[in-house]
């Protein structure tokens, strides 16, 4: 096992509960609660969730700055996963990649001392496909999909795993 990529939300944190509230708070002029978790469910990070709404261009940017700026005044409520202080002892290069921002990913890490963990961390503003995002990354560290493990929280998690390649962990955030 050479590389072990995470995706972030209920995996290492539990955001949920911020992001629903928050996400809800914006979004519930223009739909009901339950069509809003129900997106939110399908784990395609902001943008895609937005695009699923129907959100224009604009729109998107301007819900996803308001949103942003909100999650940002609770990153003091995310709390660690139960079993993330096991990360330590993998002896494995170790790596994020999330449907998260990381500017929103960065100082959660600093916050919960967990940014030493991890090598390399890669927010939602640097793919549009995740699991094509891997394949590159993969090749370009000419590491093979058999030494690399994709851990997640979510059943969209095993599938990108599937289309990149590699082994996947579902974890129980």
């Amino acid at each position: 096992m050479k590389l072990l990529i995470f995706d972030f939300d209920g995996t290492i944190v539990d955001s949920k509960a911020v992001y629903y509230s928050i996400i809800t708070k914006h979004l519930k002029k223009y739909f009901s609660k339950k069509q809003i978790q129900e997106v939110i469910e399908i784990g395609t990070g902001l943008e895609g969730l937005l695009e699923k709404m129907g959100f224009s261009f604009l729109s998107r940017f301007l819900l996803k700055i308001r949103i942003m700026r909100d999650i940002k005044k609770q990153i003091k409520k995310i709390k660690k996963c139960r079993e993330v202080n096991s990360i330590k002892n993998l002896k494995a290069r170790k790596i994020i990649v999330s449907n998260s921002y990381s500017r929103f990913i960065i100082p959660i890490l600093k916050n919960l001392k967990l940014k030493k963990e991890f090598d390399e961390v890669y927010g939602a503003e640097n793919f549009l496909d995740k699991a094509e995002f891997i394949k590159q990354y993969l090749k370009k560290k000419k590491i093979s999909c058999k030494d690399c493990y994709y851990i997640g929280d979510r059943v969209a998690d095993v599938e990108v795993a599937k289309e990149v390649g590699c082994k996947s962990i579902i974890v129980l955030g």
